[in-house]
């Protein structure tokens, strides 16, 4: 193999090398090297770092076949095969080409826009993109990485990735641009997703800290000293269950069933066999999630120490569902227990009874009733289902015990 450099004028950021390719002759090296060359292969390479090649050409010599033909059909080939879209256009901004990926990407065929000027596909907000690409690349420029966006034939736009280079003529002189243009669609998407994701986290982060500093202060300044410790760790963990629910559904929301599960973590197998729960498919919220979860575990914290679960008699009933009309469901949660101990409200509200009257029905902006009876307590929660429900059905989850 010989190595021929080019005889034409240098290129700023292109190179072409000129490899001619000789039979071997194991008898007479110098024999093989008289010998006309087979063929001639042409190969152009970018001269930025990192240095690639971009394209390779294969000829034989006049009189010794078409390989000049054939090297053009392959080139040919690879583009109208490419994923990307590959076009190119003369100096006016004039469509000359435009393979099949581009007839797929812009919903154009080739004899819709060969022929037409490039701003066909271009967003009207964006046409002196135009004019920018066109100066630069006149001066011999090759834009890489171009993010953009063209307009589809349907009016919807997409995110792209252009590559742009000249084209220049034998003499070097520049006669045209081609574009190599890849759909990113896809990718934006993903960022976007994942910035909207950032911020969701960050406002939700900041308000479960603001829970927990409510739950401290209040805990606090109502719990004798030596409970003080056990009183908030069972808070922040009952807070914590409701999260690892969160992040388990794709923070879209906690089944109802899953989040009455998660609230009574410690109850042993006799307590379990006194509670009964019974209602729809329902998830609610994140917010209503939280609200309802910390609500919950008050109420069956209140049951084991003072309640129905803390003899061996008393029961407890859960149940929810939607009530009212299609257009403006409500939603109630009834706790409800009965054969336990005789218990009376204290004299002053905890944390506990602020949790279940205040915070709780404040937060689903809705309604909530605490009664004591001779049977046992009750609490009731009423809320618009709209604004609290993510998706639910009319089929029973349970209808007895755990």
């Amino acid at each position: 193999m010989l190595l021929v450099m080019p005889s034409s004028r240098p290129h700023p950021e292109f190179g072409r090398a000129e490899v001619a390719c000789r039979p071997r002759s194991a008898k007479s090296p110098a024999l093989a090297a008289s010998r006309p060359a087979d063929r001639t292969i042409s190969i152009v390479v970018s001269l930025k770092e990192p240095l690639s090649v971009i394209f390779i050409v294969a000829y034989e010599p006049p009189g010794r076949g078409n390989m000049n033909e054939q090297s053009l059909a392959l080139l040919a080939a690879l583009v109208r095969s490419s994923l990307d879209a590959i076009v190119s256009k003369d100096l006016s901004s004039i469509v000359t080409s435009w393979n099949p990926a581009a007839e797929r990407m812009f919903g154009y065929t080739s004899d819709e826009m060969i022929g037409q000027s490039i701003l066909r596909i271009i967003p009207p907000d964006r046409t002196e993109e135009e004019v920018f690409i066109m100066e630069r690349v006149k001066q011999g420029e090759v834009l890489e990485h171009y993010e953009t966006m063209r307009q589809h034939k349907d009016g919807h736009l997409i995110h792209l990735s252009l590559t742009i280079s000249p084209i220049r003529s034998r003499e070097g002189e520049i006669v045209g641009v081609s574009k190599i243009a890849r759909d990113i669609s896809e990718r934006r998407m993903a960022e976007e997703t994942r910035r909207l994701l950032m911020r969701e986290v960050n406002h939700r982060s900041k308000n479960l800290l603001a829970v927990i500093e409510a739950i401290v202060r209040q805990t606090a300044s109502r719990t004798p000293a030596n409970r003080l410790v056990p009183r908030i760790s069972a808070r922040l963990q009952a807070l914590s269950r409701g999260q690892d629910l969160l992040v388990k559904n794709e923070w879209r929301g906690i089944p109802f069933d899953e989040l009455v599960w998660s609230q009574m973590p410690y109850l042993d197998a006799d307590s379990e066999r006194r509670i009964v729960i019974d209602g729809p498919a329902i998830m609610l919220t994140p917010v209503a999630a939280q609200a309802v979860g910390m609500a919950l575990h008050e109420l069956a914290s209140n049951a084991q120490e003072h309640g129905a679960l803390s003899d061996t008699t008393g029961q407890v009933a859960v149940e929810w569902g939607l009530s009212g009309s299609l257009r403006e469901p409500t939603l109630s949660l009834n706790w409800t227990e009965s054969g336990g101990p005789f218990v009376m409200p204290a004299p002053h509200a905890g944390f506990g009874r602020t949790i279940l009257e205040r915070v709780t029905p404040t937060s689903l902006n809705g309604t909530a009733i605490c009664e004591y009876s001779p049977d046992g307590m009750s609490w009731q929660l009423k809320a618009p289902a709209q604004a609290n429900v993510v998706g639910y059905s009319q089929t029973p989850v349970f209808g007895n015990t755990f």
